[in-house]
Parts: C-alpha cells; structure tokens; sequence
C-alpha cells in the first residue's frame, strides 16, 4: 500500500488507489471524505488484497465483473 501523503485528502487517496469516485453519490462522496485514518486505511488495504488476487482469478479464464462491497466498486 502506497505511504500517506500528508497533504492528500481520503478521496485524493482512494482515487490515487483505482477507486472510480465517478460512482458514487454526493452523498457517498461526502461519506468517504469524512474517514478517519484508520478507516482509510483499512478500505485501502482490502482494495489492494483484492487487488493482489484479481489477476490470479482472471488468470484461470474467469469472466471478472467489478466487485461490490459496501457499495464500493472494486
């Protein structure tokens, strides 16, 4: 998972991270805006664990829609 940048809002972050904000509501923009630190870190590192695991899937032909969890698209 990429470092922290201390100038980087959640949402700068979970879009630096692959995250289409493009999505969301206002709503659940406003919602993600508003994570604390440790909530963003935890969204982001099962982000990168699905990640990780994606090309495995898709490796053994596998047709991969984007995942929803919590209403967030992976």
């Amino acid at each position: 998972m990429s470092e922290p940048n201390d100038d980087s809002g959640p949402l700068e972050r979970l879009h630096d991270a692959g995250f289409n904000l493009g999505a969301f509501t206002e709503e659940q923009l406003e919602l993600l805006a508003a994570l604390n630190e440790g909530e963003l870190t935890v969204l982001l590192d099962i982000k990168e664990r699905i990640g990780d695991v994606h090309p495995e899937v898709e490796a053994h032909g596998m047709d991969v829609t984007p995942m929803t969890i919590g209403g967030l698209l992976f």
